[in-house]
């Protein structure tokens, strides 16, 4: 939010330009909000892989003992309530994570009751003692589990820390304050906001792995934001990869609204947040957007405010601004109606609605239009973002937006390394294949310590990928490298004293086939160097023919130890499915409002509660031809939610559903069930 601020923006600590953008910063200038200790400070992102160092650097700068990270408590919420109780009760652990892995990530209240619903739609909770473990879990749920760390916290003070609160040392050795972040600031003490942000590292990434080889990449915040090719390939939802606006439900959006200008863009980073998102604004937005509808204003005071979100409520600073344009409401109050409402409050909302219309009636507004204003104003309640946020965001976006689209290769090769964003490394990889870009397994010479280019379409999957080898044997493989290549396996063996296990897990994902002839001779040379130190059976002394390891072995081996696959396609593993009878993806668009029946690997998926409070799901299928996003409603999930997690390959029947005058539908599933499988010759 410091964003707002033209000082901060001529300092340098901002990139985002306030006037242009026509951010508010008068939120921060009140008295109430001083009184309540409320006091400003900057929220500063930096990439994931140095937030550690910059708070390191923090505690460098200042005196010991005037300095803390914000501390708090864990506390117990649906799935640490079960996975807790189910010990106790000694349930075997398969059993609990079994029950526990497909509960919805939720943190509020009523969870375990949700959690509940969600395990006996799926099938998972018939019997003792999970229904007892379900049940004990609403008895834990709130109570503190353990001591933390705030993610991003940081208090400094100009008097020892200790005159304000104990505090404890944390597993990385920082002073731990044991007041919460609200209490840190009751007592007065300046709290700085260090964050940790994936997209940041893999934006620095990409440019330097473009600079390495002589093409620059402006990072200016300061536009233009004109490329036609970067807004189609966000208009139409083909923006994975790509930070703040690449989930399931970011993507529909920018398809909904045809997203192609960047205050647009500005906007539907904040629209989908709950608070902004709720009683369906979402598609009023998108209608409004594409002019299928007229904004509406409840006030004519209100149009200036809500102009660039076409009526729609989309910021905090939206009920700053309608409480001072309609009812003249002090700035401090209105800062505190807008947090009653982002907290949901309801006690506390009630209390200022009858403050907000006082003041509307002192201002010379009607009953009519005083209910009609609070309506809008009631709706936008939880989390969302302020402007300045929103707006920080969807440059930052757009900036790793037009590396997408003209440097796929370096752009998704640091978002597979970095592994922060919102999908699997196996979504990843399919988006690589979908743009053309393929794969190169890992290789104890050649691969260097991220996902790195080779050529011009080719990834090389790192050693660091490789799912349980050493870290320890990682840094020696490194070290004896400087010293030149691995000439054989019995030369690697020797100079890296690897284990007989952590040779089998690099021979199983292809890392040791540059130093071998056949991964099926390697067993036994591998066996013999384990026991004896040195190969009887070396190639350079006795070649010898051995049958190649079967691509469906591969495949697995692959998927299991790397996340993705390298030797082909990952719908090769399912050979027996019969692909071609199925209507590819890609072809949905044709079949507008008719039923079809498609053939995906689930590749994404997640519960959600509809607005009546039934369980529903979404899931994001691929075939060879593309990927799309498919609705489950309530009564379909409950009669097939428990297919879609028995089955990675699942074959859906349903209705292709447009969105509202723009390119892109959906699918809203009717049935699932096992896929069909090819027909063979008798």
């Amino acid at each position: 939010s410091a964003a707002d601020s033209l000082v901060c923006f001529c300092l340098g600590i901002s990139n985002v330009c306030p006037v242009r953008f026509e951010l508010y910063f008068q939120r921060f200038l009140n008295r109430d909000r001083m009184a309540l200790k409320k006091l400003p400070d900057i929220d500063l992102d930096f990439p994931h892989d140095r937030k550690d160092a910059v708070v390191e650097k923090v505690f460098r700068l200042h005196k010991p003992g005037h300095v803390a990270v914000v501390g708090g408590f864990n506390t117990f919420h649906a799935r640490s309530a079960v996975a807790e109780i189910g010990k106790v009760l000694g349930m075997p652990e398969r059993v609990v994570r079994r029950l526990t892995e497909h509960f919805p990530w939720l943190a509020k209240a009523g969870d375990a009751e949700n959690a509940a619903a969600t395990a006996k739609a799926q099938g998972l909770c018939d019997e003792e003692p999970a229904l007892t473990a379900l049940k004990l879990a609403a008895r834990l749920e709130g109570l503190p589990r353990h001591a933390k760390m705030h993610p991003c916290g940081v208090v400094l003070s100009r008097r020892p820390i200790h005159d304000f609160t104990p505090t404890f040392q944390s597993n990385k050795g920082w002073p731990t304050t044991h007041f919460d972040m609200n209490a840190v600031e009751d007592v007065g003490l300046v709290k700085l906001d260090i964050l940790a942000q994936g997209g940041l590292a893999v934006l620095r990434d990409a440019r330097a792995e473009l600079a390495s080889r002589g093409i620059e990449v402006s990072s200016s915040f300061a536009g233009p934001w004109d490329d036609d090719s970067v807004w189609e390939m966000i208009a139409t939802g083909n923006a994975r990869g790509v930070h703040h606006i690449e989930s399931p439900a970011m993507t529909s959006l920018a398809k909904m609204c045809g997203c192609r200008d960047i205050d647009s863009l500005v906007a539907i980073v904040s629209v989908i947040r709950p608070g902004a998102a709720n009683t369906l604004r979402k598609s009023t937005f998108a209608r409004r957007a594409l002019g299928l509808e007229k904004p509406e204003y409840p006030h004519p005071s209100l149009e200036p405010v809500l102009r660039s979100t076409h009526g729609v409520i989309a910021y905090e600073e939206h009920i700053l601004q309608i409480a001072d344009a309609f009812a003249a409401m002090p700035p401090g109050r209105a800062d505190i109606l807008r947090r009653a409402l982002v907290k949901m409050r309801n006690a506390e909302i009630e209390k200022m609605r009858l403050e907000f219309e006082e003041c509307a009636r002192r201002n010379g507004r009607s009953e009519e239009d005083i209910t009609a204003v609070w309506n809008l104003v009631h709706m936008f309640r939880g989390y969302a973002f302020c402007r300045a946020h929103s707006t920080a965001y969807a440059l930052e976006a757009w900036q790793a937006a037009c590396l997408k689209k003209h440097h796929p290769a370096e752009f998704l090769a640091a978002v597979l390394t970095h592994g922060k964003g919102f999908y699997s490394r196996l979504l990843y990889s399919l988006e690589c294949r979908r743009l053309g870009i393929g794969f190169l397994p890992p290789d104890v010479n050649a691969s260097r310590g991220r996902f790195s280019v080779e050529g011009k379409n080719r990834i090389r999957v790192p050693l660091e990928a490789i799912a349980n080898l050493p870290e320890a044997l990682l840094e020696r493989i490194s070290s004896q490298l400087k010293r030149g290549p691995f000439q054989s396996l019995e030369d690697f063996f020797q100079r890296t004293a690897a284990s007989e296990e952590a040779l089998h897990l690099l021979l199983r994902v292809g890392a040791l086939d540059s130093l071998i002839e056949s991964r099926t001779g390697a067993v036994w040379d591998i066996r013999q160097l384990a026991r004896d130190g040195s190969s009887m059976f070396s190639e350079r002394n006795q070649p010898r023919p051995s049958p190649a390891t079967p691509l469906l072995e591969r495949l697995r081996d692959e998927l299991e130890l790397l996340g993705l696959t390298v030797s082909a396609h990952p719908l090769d593993l399912w050979p027996d499915i019969a692909w071609e009878t199925y209507c590819p993806v890609a072809h949905l668009a044709e079949h507008i409002g008719r039923r079809v029946t498609l053939c995906g690997v689930v590749v994404a998926d997640r519960t959600h509660h509809q607005s009546n409070g039934e369980l529903m799901k979404f899931m994001t299928l691929c075939d060879r031809s593309g990927l799309i996003e498919t609705e489950l409603f309530a009564r379909a999930f409950k009669r097939f939610g428990l297919e879609t997690i028995r089955h990675p390959v699942l074959e859906v029947t349903g209705i292709v559903v447009p969105f509202d005058g723009a390119t892109g539908h959906t699918l809203r599933v009717e049935s699932v069930r096992q896929p069909r499988k090819k027909q063979h010759p008798a």
